[in-house]
């Protein structure tokens, strides 16, 4: 009798999960807010902009709130971030909701045990995230209303016959002659293996994704902008050349090894 309990909480389990990627990837945005309601400032321990990147991460088409599309409001998911009562440590939860302002999904907790507030919350924050990820949400394309001739536009459908040509996103700026990442996080390949580029006020953070880390993320190097000047500096204090391309990959090398690291979107 157990294991008949067992198969069928497992089949409604699945199909639970099944429901939820289906139902999410209806959807062809999700907006982050700024700010969460815990928090008394706008992305405070860069909570909202790692949601965002996260977001994108689990195939979502993620905004921030003043970056909205000018499109359906009910085409759209809006998620929030809630912190749950914890006696020991931080526990957060990811809630998405639609344009009724009505929860069609809550993510598992993500518990954290750090003293330091701001890597307890990031460290919750990703760990939240790990039961968004397993959902294999894949958003459809978002569909922009262009007001001046009241119709509906794919916003990444190429090459339409329409007056309103698309312009190319990028991902990078010229800053002191360097192409330089303007998100605060971005994520990358190399060899197989996944790592998170962290903007910081000296340059950026380069962390691969590693399970035998605490939190889940390796410092590997920092890259240092001064001036004209870009370089990778790795955490037993090498230093490399470090520059960006039209596109983001980053290229780290010396006089003879070359490591490419290839943006993705």
């Amino acid at each position: 009798m157990k294991r008949i309990l067992l198969l069928a909480f497992a089949i409604f389990l699945t199909i639970s999960v099944g429901a939820q990627q289906t139902n999410l990837s209806e959807y062809s945005y999700i907006v982050v807010p700024d700010q969460f309601d815990f928090l008394n400032e706008k992305d405070k321990f860069q909570l909202n902009s790692m949601s965002k990147f996260y977001f994108e991460k689990s195939g979502f088409n993620a905004y921030m709130a003043d970056e909205a599309p000018n499109a359906n409001r009910c085409d759209g998911l809006y998620a929030n971030v809630e912190k749950l009562k914890s006696i020991l440590g931080t526990k957060l939860q990811i809630v998405l909701k639609d344009c009724n302002n009505q929860e069609i999904y809550r993510s598992q907790e993500g518990k954290s045990k750090y003293k330091e507030y701001d890597k307890t919350y990031q460290d919750a924050l990703r760990k939240a995230f790990n039961s968004v990820e397993m959902l294999g949400v894949n958003q459809k394309d978002v569909i922009l209303i262009d007001d001046n001739r009241n119709t509906r536009i794919a916003s990444n459908q190429k090459n339409q016959n329409t007056a309103q040509e698309e312009l190319p996103i990028s991902k990078v700026s010229r800053i002191s002659g360097n192409l330089l990442p303007d998100a605060k996080f971005s994520n990358y390949t190399q060899d197989g293996k996944t790592f998170l580029l962290r903007k910081t006020t000296e340059g950026y953070a380069l962390y691969e994704e590693s399970s035998s880390a605490d939190d889940g993320l390796l410092l590997k190097g920092k890259i240092i902008v001064m001036d004209e000047v870009v370089k990778y500096m790795d955490t037993s204090g090498k230093v490399w050349t470090a520059a960006f391309d039209a596109s983001g990959n980053l290229s780290i090398k010396d006089d003879s090894t070359t490591s490419i690291y290839h943006s993705v979107n």
